[in-house]
């Protein structure tokens, strides 16, 4: 066997192995029975994007929650873990039998985020915003850091 020429122009292989993973996703969700493009738990929860960061003096987590309306989205601390939840309802004009595509998640959403123990939950805050959910989890006084000046002697 000798070695195989260069396919040339036109073949390019990260653009093909995207495809390939594209229908390998089709695939799976044909099979699971779920609608192109959707991803969801075993528990039918799906679970928006979430960027998560810490300063010296609180956690700031933000979500991406389109279509959300405020009264749909709600938030808990318990035993140190913080819980995002709610629902995000399809638009009602759209009807399944004129749907050509369906890549927006639908449907009750969760999140959980473990938290530090230094923590002040009293004093956790979240406002929402253009579709994004911002909560503010400050720390305890305490907890924070503080650098300190080492004396000569």
């Amino acid at each position: 066997m000798g070695v195989q020429p260069w396919p040339g122009p036109g073949w390019y292989p990260l653009s093909d192995l995207a495809v390939i993973k594209q229908e390998m996703g089709r695939l799976f969700e044909s099979f699971l029975g779920l609608s192109p493009g959707y991803a969801q738990s075993a528990e039918g929860v799906w679970a928006p994007p979430m960027d998560v960061c810490e300063t010296r003096d609180e956690i700031r987590v933000l979500v991406e929650l389109p279509g959300v309306s405020q009264s749909q989205i709600a938030l808990e601390i318990v035993d140190g873990v913080l819980a995002i939840k709610g629902e995000r309802q399809p638009d009602p004009t759209f009807r399944q039998d004129q749907l050509l595509r369906m890549e927006c998640h639908y449907g009750p959403f969760g999140r959980r985020l473990n938290l530090p123990s230094v923590i002040d939950p009293d004093q956790v805050r979240a406002t929402y915003r253009n579709g994004v959910l911002e909560v503010r989890l400050p720390k305890r006084a305490e907890a924070r850091s503080q650098s300190i000046t080492v004396e000569a002697t």
